[in-house]
């Protein structure tokens, strides 16, 4: 499990790296007229011929290893058209964005565009032929509203290596677009109402030896339903493990599944409680599948460790 919460996190780092800021948790949200994408495009003069020969020389695959686990890799697809997918192999997953090359002020810039965020890292080329990713800044037309969101360096270049010239996605890889920052916010309602319920699972058994069977005799104020989720509980053995359940009610929304488990220490014939909160790869309005009662649990098919 700790592997899994190491990948994740490193999967988040390398995005924060690479200025993708929807995928950051710092999201640059739409405050005003001038924190949105299209300011970049406001900015953007003619393509001219230096740009052109940028982009074809972008065009194609670009493969670098997580500098916070090696064992993840990750691919950049850039199209000639201003398509981007990062695909993720170990998830078979790609996450659909845009971008365009811009100048200013002599520095050539990679915008990475989503919907209502956009984000900026400067772009260049070692002498290996590598593609090096380095300064996140706030682009020039985000500078009307002052101090208000500050910019930042990247304390380490990204080199990322060509593999090939194809714009083709892996045919096993299923595409998905980041979410925006109004989705995360709602989710973030389940996320902390099943590690409450998590927690209060655990002081309930402490106290009863045994797991609450619903809501109502766990008694710590959470409604079975809100506006964006439906919230239950399910007993899997009352003396052994019970799952605590977030069912999404929009399309757009993930939906969540926390497990409360009895454990015993290797040198020691105490028994004590674990815990475990799942989030579904894909925003999913159905019940989650049960919990596998095991020594060591793992997410039900179609969720991860969060």
């Amino acid at each position: 499990m700790m592997f899994k919460l190491t990948q994740l996190s490193s999967i988040t780092k390398v995005f924060a790296s690479i200025a993708i800021a929807i995928a950051m948790n710092v999201a640059y949200a739409p405050i005003s007229n001038h924190l949105r994408s299209d300011a970049i495009a406001a900015e953007n003069p003619p393509v001219s011929a230096e740009t052109k020969q940028l982009i074809d020389r972008l065009t194609g695959q670009w493969q670098i290893a997580s500098p916070f686990n090696t064992n993840d890799i990750f691919t950049f697809i850039f199209s000639a058209d201003g398509k981007l997918y990062i695909v993720i192999p170990s998830q078979k997953t790609a996450y659909a964005l845009e971008y365009q090359v811009n100048t200013a002020d002599g520095q050539t810039y990679l915008d990475v565009l989503q919907g209502g965020f956009a984000s900026r890292t400067t772009v260049g080329f070692s002498q290996k032929g590598q593609l090096i990713l380095q300064q996140l800044v706030i682009p020039a037309a985000f500078q009307s509203s002052g101090n208000l969101l500050g910019g930042f360096l990247l304390t380490n270049a990204l080199f990322l290596n060509r593999i090939s010239n194809d714009t083709n996605l892996p045919k096993d890889v299923e595409v998905t677009t980041p979410q925006s920052g109004a989705i995360p916010a709602r989710q973030s309602e389940a996320k902390t109402y099943i590690g409450s319920m998590n927690r209060a699972q655990q002081a309930f058994f402490l106290e009863k030896n045994y797991f609450a069977g619903n809501l109502a005799v766990l008694a710590i104020g959470i409604p079975s339903e809100t506006e964006n989720y439906k919230y239950q509980v399910m007993v899997l053995d009352s003396t052994k493990a019970v799952q605590n359940i977030a069912i999404a009610k929009g399309e757009e929304l993930k939906s969540y599944t926390g497990l409360v488990y009895l454990a015993k220490m290797p040198d020691s014939q105490e028994p004590y409680t674990l815990t475990l909160i799942c989030e579904s790869l894909k925003p999913t309005p159905q019940m989650p599948p049960k919990f596998i009662i095991q020594p060591e649990p793992e997410c039900p098919s179609g969720y991860i460790p969060i």
